[in-house]
């Protein structure tokens, strides 16, 4: 075989695979044809079958995820809420410890004066 031969049959293999399907299409009767029409629906409906399901699933984790988020902002809610009424009773508190703390200093500073006055005066 030439290397002409060869270079034509490397580079013909399109136009074989043309004819050939051409052929095999001519040997293939009408019922054949419409079996393979059939089959070609057949995937399409369960192409379309599992592209539905899969968009009701995603509907359900849409909602699951709704959900989720409302009770996400209830707590979080609810958790500023507690948080706003805990800080209020600290101040208080504070407010109160401060005050007994003032008191009990200004009467040691009132019984510190009161001693000290004694003892000016009764000299």
């Amino acid at each position: 075989m030439s290397e002409l031969e060869k270079t034509a049959l490397l580079y013909s293999d399109e136009e074989d695979d043309n004819i050939l399907d051409i052929n095999r299409n001519k040997s293939i009767g009408p019922d054949a044809k419409l079996q393979k029409l059939h089959n070609q629906v057949n995937d399409v409906i369960d192409g379309m079958k599992i592209n539905i399901e899969k968009v009701a699933e995603r509907g359900q984790n849409l909602d699951i995820l709704n959900d989720r988020s409302e009770q996400l902002s209830t707590s979080g809610d609810l958790f500023s809420k507690r948080a706003r009424n805990m800080r209020k009773h600290m101040w208080l508190r504070t407010c109160r410890a401060r005050m007994y703390l003032g008191i009990t200093i200004g009467f040691i500073i009132v019984l510190i004066i009161f001693f000290f006055y004694r003892a000016f005066t009764a000299s």
